[in-house]
């Protein structure tokens, strides 16, 4: 299996799905249905600060030789606190739980020590 191959790595993104449900239905047992509010309030100074660091995550990752995983997915998370829409909110949400799968990708499917390929 290429590490880099979207199709090839199919059995792994499953696992990890399988894995995230399992944790959401453990949180599910211990809170129960999770219904928050998505902002404080509504007012502009509250979405200023996300933008700030979303603009500043975006500049780094700008740079290939300063992009890291986290810089990524900061930038998804940032870029969704600063939605002052829902909408666009949910769409930048989605964005960053891709990010995350695609980061636990990339680690279960690095080589292992020895030249193998981990999927652990």
């Amino acid at each position: 299996m290429k590490a880099g191959d979207f199709l090839a790595n199919a059995a792994v993104r499953a696992a990890i799905t399988r894995e995230v449900l399992a944790e959401r239905m453990r949180q599910h047992r211990k809170y129960g249905q999770q219904q928050h509010r998505d902002h404080a309030t509504y007012e502009a100074v509250e979405f200023e600060y996300p933008a700030k660091l979303a603009s500043i995550e975006r500049y780094i990752n700008a740079d290939p030789d300063k992009k890291t995983w986290q810089s990524i997915l900061l930038e998804q998370v940032y870029g969704a606190m600063a939605a002052d829409e829902l909408p666009g909110q949910r769409q930048r949400l989605v964005q960053a739980a891709a990010v995350i799968l695609a980061w636990i990708e990339d680690i279960d499917t690095r080589p292992a020590p020895g030249g193998s390929v981990d999927g652990s």
